[in-house]
């Protein structure tokens, strides 16, 4: 085991120690946080204050960012757990052996597998949990599908609904407009608008 799997190994136990990846609503802590630099992303990291949970969301790619919004406008949808964890890890693993497939690893050492969105649905049977990831069309090859074919066999054998969410998916017009409002409703949370503002604007 090399010094940097070693290194991501015992950051993942630790993040299950401190309860990421666990809890409900305004209770849930992302596995994966955007100020988690030791962890790959895209290049996008955003935190946005949830509508629905009332707590900061971590948000690793402009499509995942665009995502929540459009689930936040969604009425049938009452939770959002982002960067949901695989857990436990031998599950993944036994499953990739299965497909004879490389699991999710670093430098040949395994590690946890999250997917993008965990969302309870409201339903006329009552809450019904589903599962989204996030990709543009133009990623969806090789590798990428390997691990999500691990991903959709992990979420199958639990009855849960998995789906794949491509750029085709998300609402263009609709996410601007919600990230517009998004912004409107907390003022308070951008550093260039201050007490006078809000005053002086109610004149």
């Amino acid at each position: 085991m090399s010094r940097r799997s070693m290194r991501i190994t015992k950051l993942q136990e630790n993040y299950i120690k401190k309860g990421r990846g666990q809890g409900a609503g305004s209770e849930y802590t992302p596995f994966i946080q955007a100020h988690d630099n030791k962890i790959a992303s895209e290049g996008w990291l955003a935190r946005h204050k949830g509508w629905k949970t009332g707590r900061i969301h971590h948000t690793l790619s402009e499509h995942e960012r665009k995502y929540l919004y459009y689930c936040e406008w969604l009425d049938g949808i009452t939770d959002i757990r982002e960067q949901w964890p695989l857990l436990p890890i031998e599950k993944t693993i036994e499953i990739a052996k299965q497909l004879g497939i490389k699991h999710a690893n670093i430098d040949g050492t395994p590690v946890i597998m999250t997917t993008d969105f965990r969302l309870t649905c409201k339903t006329k049977a009552g809450p019904r949990d589903i599962i989204r990831t996030i990709k543009p069309c133009e990623k969806l090859y090789g590798r990428t599908l390997e691990l999500f074919e691990i991903e959709r066999i992990y979420f199958a054998e639990q009855g849960i609904d998995w789906c794949i969410i491509t750029e085709n998916k998300i609402p263009v017009t609709l996410v601007k407009n919600i990230e517009w409002l998004s912004e409107a409703k907390y003022l308070e949370t951008r550093p260039s608008v201050n007490d006078g503002y809000y005053l002086g604007s109610l004149k």
